[in-house]
């Protein structure tokens, strides 16, 4: 059966220039285990192609970068939208691949990021200031591993988790890599393109009936994939006077609300944000359970999953106010770093890894 199950989500998260086919639902089943546990191990096997960059910083010159290494990330893209339930289908585009080689390149050679880039930023074309405010940003990472970051989206200018945002956008069909390769002076970058022609679209459907879209979603998550900030999306919602609660293993747990975004019709959606507080006056046991929710240490000598409630009241969706609940299972870290993680020494420190990181926000029609 595993076997089967591997051969399936093989096709289906292989960054592939095509569509999933029709047999297999767009996204794994996070209610089976067993799916969760072997996608996430052909994820974590996966390995980052070499960049093969042909760009030039001196002259300018974006130039391309490797097919297999925008593969590889388009992968790790439909990873995390395949466990959060909405279509792994993104495809990868050339245009908007070569259009995110210009971004990815004048941030490297700034050695900073901007969605809205002025005449201090070298090596910047029009290309690159299109570029630049239809995708997600990153110094320091590249490949599946910028993919890893986005969704995290650590820092304090992305509390509105806009780079998991805009990934896990339901209606999103295709996206853009680019890549360049970095020197002794300069941070590799990663640019993705991630405003489609579709950016504007009726959501399809996804795996929860609510229609929501949550991280971590509902059902079975690898521990390594589970960090600080929480979020829950959902078209058309209004969150200002939501609520937010967390139990895991019957324990309640503090939390901070860090975001609500209630804008009509905010792209990708409206979405509110919390953060487990470890902090706790209930003593070292539920403590160290808050822990292993904010990506911590896991608890010592815990083999079981972490079963966390989270439900959310007063969200308002066309004048009625509703309420959600779902349960998330927290599966035991694996102990090593995902395949493929290409980090700058330089960035080791979180700290200064949150400052290279940027979200776009697209224009909204009308």
């Amino acid at each position: 059966m595993l076997v089967a199950v591997a051969v399936v989500l093989t096709g289906l998260l292989a960054g592939t220039e095509r569509p999933a086919g029709t047999l297999v639902e767009p996204w794994i089943d996070a209610s089976n285990r067993d799916a969760v546990a072997v996608a996430w191990a052909i994820e974590r096997a996966r390995e980052a192609p070499d960049m093969a960059w042909s760009g030039s910083y001196d002259a300018c010159v974006a130039g391309e970068s490797s097919r297999a290494l925008a593969l590889a990330t388009i992968g790790r893209v439909n990873f995390y939208r395949g466990l959060a339930g909405v279509p792994a289908t993104v495809r990868l585009s050339d245009e908007y691949s070569a259009k995110a080689q210009h971004a990815a390149l004048t941030m490297s050679a700034t050695g900073r990021l901007s969605h809205a880039p002025d005449e201090t930023f070298d090596c910047l074309d029009s290309t690159g200031r299109e570029a630049a405010a239809n995708s997600n940003l990153y110094l320091g990472r590249v490949g599946p591993a910028a993919i890893d970051g986005y969704i995290e989206d650590p820092g304090e200018r992305n509390r509105d988790v806009g780079h998991r945002n805009t990934i896990l956008h339901p209606p999103t069909t295709e996206m853009g890599v680019g890549h360049v390769a970095g020197s002794a002076e300069s941070y590799p970058a990663n640019a993705l393109w991630v405003f489609d022609d579709g950016v504007f679209d009726d959501a399809p459907p996804v795996r929860e009936p609510d229609g929501f879209v949550a991280w971590p979603p509902r059902g079975y998550v690898p521990g390594e994939v589970v960090h600080p900030r929480w979020s829950f999306g959902l078209a058309g919602a209004d969150f200002d006077g939501a609520t937010v609660g967390m139990t895991v293993d019957g324990h309640d747990v503090e939390l901070d609300v860090v975001t609500r975004h209630s804008l009509p019709g905010y792209v990708p959606a409206p979405i509110v944000v919390w953060e487990p507080d470890p902090s706790s006056d209930d003593g070292a046991e539920v403590e160290a359970l808050a822990t292993a929710l904010t990506g911590g240490p896991w608890p010592s000598g815990r083999q079981a999953d972490l079963d966390v409630d989270v439900r959310i009241d007063g969200v308002v969706v066309d004048g009625v106010e509703r309420s959600f609940t779902y349960r998330v299972s927290v599966m035991e870290p694996a102990g090593t770093s995902p395949g493929g993680v290409l980090i700058d020494a330089a960035l080791q420190g979180a700290a200064r890894a949150a400052t290279l990181l940027a979200t776009a926000v697209p224009a909204l029609a009308g």
